[in-house]
């Protein structure tokens, strides 16, 4: 791939959360309508506890919803978020590699290096991601999350490495295969992995990074969702946000070291809060 430069972006990335708090007012007006159940999650969630607000040196604003209600997230018509805003999915998007949503501008440009290879929409976006809840069984529980590590592999066609080693073979082996052969094995992993949505189990994990996936996580904390003001909104937070955020970040008070911001902004390679992603095709990603 040819070596790409990032263009000169606002490093206080102001702009970059002013996109991303209007896709979370877009979010947050559908799912009032559809009365679907979301909440603030991850650093968007530490964000709000500590000061209302977005942390300087975040890049994304994160949710969490409940699986039943993120899948009739994504089944609306597109149609549900105008002709501006785009849900990526592997059904929308086919070579998007991630396992969650997210939700993009597409009037705007956030390229990373990490995704400057793929020919997927490239638009400032926000991630959703779907509460999965767990067996009660310790051994129907631990096929379940290494269902979920596989499903991750198989979305971001990379096998396992840092995993045990009958995982990463099985990873290998399933990613061999045909295309075809792919997406339908990637389909009966997320059954899998999806079963217990109809039972009444004490806990869940959030589909989203290898972290998340092997942090359990009490169903109690998110029984009940309450109002907190964040930015300019009143948005809504788990009722066991301390608890999660305590299990997840040990102490989410504390500041992260000066660099944290710099490093996010080097995984930038281009940004434009007013130009389209698709200008960039060719020089800024699947460039020759």
């Amino acid at each position: 791939m040819k070596e790409t430069t990032m263009e000169t972006i606002n490093y206080n990335l102001d702009g970059l959360h002013q996109v991303q708090k209007n896709l979370l007012a877009k979010l947050m007006q559908v799912c009032e309508e559809q009365k679907l159940t979301w909440f603030l999650a991850f650093g968007s969630l530490i964000g709000a506890v500590r000061g209302h607000k977005i942390l300087p040196w975040d890049d994304s604003i994160d949710v969490v919803m409940p699986y039943p209600d993120y899948m009739k997230l994504l089944a609306l018509p597109k149609e549900t978020w105008g002709e501006d805003l785009f849900l990526q999915t592997h059904k929308t998007d086919p070579k998007y590699n991630r396992i969650y949503a997210r939700l993009r501008d597409s009037r705007t440009t956030l390229i990373k290096v990490e995704d400057a290879n793929l020919d997927i929409h490239h638009g400032i976006y926000m991630n959703i991601m779907p509460i999965i809840r767990l067996s009660d069984d310790p051994e129907d529980r631990r096929r379940q999350i290494h269902n979920a590590k596989l499903y991750k592999a198989m979305a971001e066609d990379e096998p396992l490495s840092s995993e045990e080693l009958p995982l990463k073979i099985i990873s290998s082996i399933l990613l061999a295969s045909s295309d075809h052969k792919k997406v339908r094995t990637r389909d009966e992993l997320l059954a899998k992995l999806t079963a217990y949505e109809n039972a009444d189990t004490r806990d869940c994990f959030v589909l989203a990074g290898s972290r998340s996936i092997r942090l359990v996580l009490s169903r109690a904390w998110f029984a009940e969702a309450l109002p907190w003001e964040f930015e300019d909104m009143q948005v809504r937070i788990p009722c066991g946000w301390k608890e999660w955020l305590t299990l997840r970040y040990g102490d989410y008070t504390e500041v992260p070291i000066p660099d944290v911001q710099a490093e996010k902004v080097a995984r930038f390679v281009t940004v434009s809060t007013d130009r389209p992603y698709t200008e960039y095709k060719g020089k800024s990603y699947c460039a020759e």
